[in-house]
């Protein structure tokens, strides 16, 4: 893993977008300015609650977040391995499901970022171990408590993995005797973390902010992507080409024991769950695809253990190895610019109203506005007393020196606040710089 990062990073020349946006967050975060209230954004509370504190010991550093996300796949692949050697999917038992699980991860396009949909991939497969020891007749409460809990923390680094809750649901109906009392107690102990995101956001008095910035905006904010879906498509090919002829070398040659067959059901309804949050996203990104390898390398690992043919055995595993790998930097030094951010030039103490993050890839951030959508529900909130005063508040503690204004809002703040606009003379089409004493 670490011998394929260095020949990546090899090929990085640019920042990509979230990958800063990521990055200034836990920066904007950990200059007082409170989520959700003065942060218009859509990221879970407990992905913004780690990037604040990578940024909080470690400074702005994309290293870090590459460094940590790979400690998170090497965690993943350990725990998926686990859970099919354990429940013994496959006839043999090796590491290999670990191995290409790191080899499909290292192929996402995006590969260094620490996204909060690979985070939240972590508890997901932690509550799948559950879920399979139910289905193999391992009877506790705490197998339904802890899935609840595990999908329930997931949801909140990444509101649509929330869809997950209801394909492990419909496992533990379909292939185990799940009664109504254990049930409840998954759907309590999923709600447990939202629970306790919300009190929290309470006993600072921002509770329905959070709810509604994080729950109803987040569902209801129209979806779109950066990259076209023929892009997409094509980006994606190397993981759609490995999981069809997978699934058919699977199909045609496996023989499964029955629980292994239900092993592999659940499987699916993993993939119909990764295309479902896929849906569910707001920006349509190579994130996405984390949600769907542990599918394509279950499958792709029965492809390898059912090759007969010794030259098959020896140039298939490498073909396919090193072609995904290939692919995924191909794909990302061709297809991937609108993923990455422009070249701005650098100015001191800007802020710039809407969601172009681009002008703070070498100064302090300095805007509030990580999600445009967001932030034009924030100012609409103009027009009421309470959400007037905060963003006031929120100017205020920011005391920027020059303001862009890409979304027109500054003629409305100036004439709710004509002591801001008394501080600021306009000097071009939409900037607005402070009047030196």
């Amino acid at each position: 893993m670490v011998v394929i990062r260095l020949i990546q990073g090899a090929f990085i020349d640019e920042q990509s977008f979230y990958g800063l946006k990521w990055l200034l967050l836990g920066e904007w975060l950990n200059q007082g300015f409170k989520m959700y209230a003065e942060t218009f954004d859509y990221t879970g509370p407990i992905a913004a609650f780690v990037y604040k504190y990578l940024y909080f010991i470690f400074g702005r550093s994309n290293f870090i977040h590459y460094g940590f996300s790979s400690l998170v796949i090497i965690f993943q692949a350990g725990i998926f391995n686990q859970l099919l050697l354990k429940n013994k999917a496959y006839d043999e038992n090796n590491y290999l499901p670990a191995f290409l699980y790191v080899i499909l991860m290292l192929a996402v396009p995006d590969f260094m970022t620490l996204s909060p949909q690979l985070m939240s991939l972590t508890f997901v497969l932690m509550s799948l171990r559950n879920v399979l020891r139910r289905i193999d007749n391992q009877v506790t409460d705490e197998l339904f408590l802890n899935s609840g809990i595990y999908l329930g923390v997931a949801a909140m680094i990444y509101l649509p993995s929330m869809i997950f809750f209801f394909v492990f649901l419909i496992a533990l109906i379909l292939f185990s005797t799940a009664v109504t009392r254990r049930l409840l107690l998954y759907l309590f102990s999923f709600l447990m973390a939202f629970s306790l995101c919300a009190l929290y956001f309470y006993s600072r008095g921002h509770a329905s902010v959070f709810i509604d910035s994080y729950v109803t905006q987040n569902l209801l904010l129209k979806a779109g992507s950066p990259v076209s879906t023929n892009e997409f498509l094509l980006i994606s090919a190397g993981f759609i080409f490995i999981f069809v002829l997978s699934v058919f070398k699977t199909w045609g040659s496996a023989r499964l024991t029955s629980f292994q067959q239900k092993i592999q059901q659940v499987i699916w309804l993993m993939f119909f769950g990764g295309v479902a949050t896929f849906f569910l996203s707001n920006g349509k990104s190579f994130h996405e695809i984390v949600f769907i390898v542990p599918v394509i390398a279950y499958f792709w690992t029965h492809y390898f253990i059912l090759l007969r043919k010794r030259i098959f055995q020896f140039v298939m595993p490498g073909f396919m190895i090193f072609g995904i790998l290939f692919y995924a930097i191909y794909c990302y030094t061709n297809f991937t610019d609108p993923l990455l951010v422009e070249s701005r030039p650098t100015e001191k103490g800007l802020m710039v109203l809407g969601a172009d993050l681009d002008y703070y890839q070498n100064e302090k951030m300095l805007t509030p506005c990580f999600s445009e959508h967001h932030a034009r529900k924030a100012f609409e909130g103009l027009a009421y007393y309470h959400s007037a005063a905060g963003l006031y508040e929120l100017f205020e503690k920011a005391d920027p020196e020059v303001l862009i204004d890409r979304m027109e809002v500054v003629p409305e703040v100036f004439r709710r606040f004509p002591k801001m606009e008394s501080a600021y003379r306009r000097t071009a089409s939409n900037r607005y710089e402070k009047i030196s004493n």
